[in-house]
């Protein structure tokens, strides 16, 4: 009976096909209808999530370099108005982790990203796997150091302290990498010290953190800044 019922549907399939490509001279449509029908369709084209395995292939002599640069971004999560998503049916590994950035981030009125900075070579984004199997996600990380003890700093501490946040860093080959969503807003421990040696260094560190299904994500959009946006 399965069978019958499957080369019924096919049958039907096929002159429904037929018919309605002879109406618009695409005959193509009769095989992708038959592909339909027995479900051999690209997952990106049912509209299944998109898996990105490919090669992992590795040029000789490629730029690598580690690090961030000195220069990050940050904004409370109630100061922005839209927060980018990742897109719903990614059809290249690129669109698999990066926001979308045709809207990107928009923020509330009279309200931009701050600039922060950090010292360099003391700052890093690191992804961390966390779950059990069939529950696995990843937690994102930031670890940067602002140096000195000025008010600025201290009231920053203050600030952030039980604030939910979004933090935007440049990696040293230009990617930038948000920690923090709206789903998912980045929260961020703060340590200070005064060193004891004179040689010693003086300041503030960060641990940023948040969740994800993904690596922190890219964002190639704008982002708006007091001076400025920049993309």
């Amino acid at each position: 009976m399965k069978k019958i019922s499957l080369i019924t549907s096919l049958l039907f399939t096929l002159i429904m096909g037929t018919l309605f490509a002879s109406v618009i001279d695409q005959s193509v449509i009769t095989v992708s209808a038959v592909l339909i029908s027995l479900g051999s369709l690209p997952f990106a084209v049912q509209g299944a999530l998109f898996v990105a395995f490919s090669n992992l292939d590795w040029a000789d002599g490629t730029e690598n370099m580690g690090g961030l640069q000195v220069i990050g971004y940050y904004a409370p999560i109630a100061h922005i108005d839209n927060f980018p998503l990742l897109p719903a049916n990614p059809t290249t590994p690129t669109e698999e982790v990066t926001l979308e950035s045709a809207t990107g981030f928009t923020m509330k009125t009279d309200k931009v990203f701050l600039k922060i900075y950090s010292t360099l070579e003391t700052s890093e984004v690191v992804d961390e796997n966390q779950g059990e199997a069939d529950g696995q996600s990843f937690v994102h990380k930031a670890n940067i150091f602002y140096p000195g003890t000025s008010v600025e700093a201290l009231s920053f501490a203050k600030g952030v302290n039980n604030s939910n946040m979004a933090f935007i860093f440049t990696q040293a080959n230009g990617q930038r990498r948000v920690i923090g969503s709206r789903a998912f807003p980045a929260r961020c421990k703060t340590n200070f010290t005064s060193g004891k040696a004179t040689a010693d260094r003086k300041g503030m560190t960060m641990e940023i953190y948040s969740y994800g299904y993904t690596p922190a994500p890219l964002y190639t959009g704008v982002i708006l800044l007091a001076d400025g946006a920049i993309s």
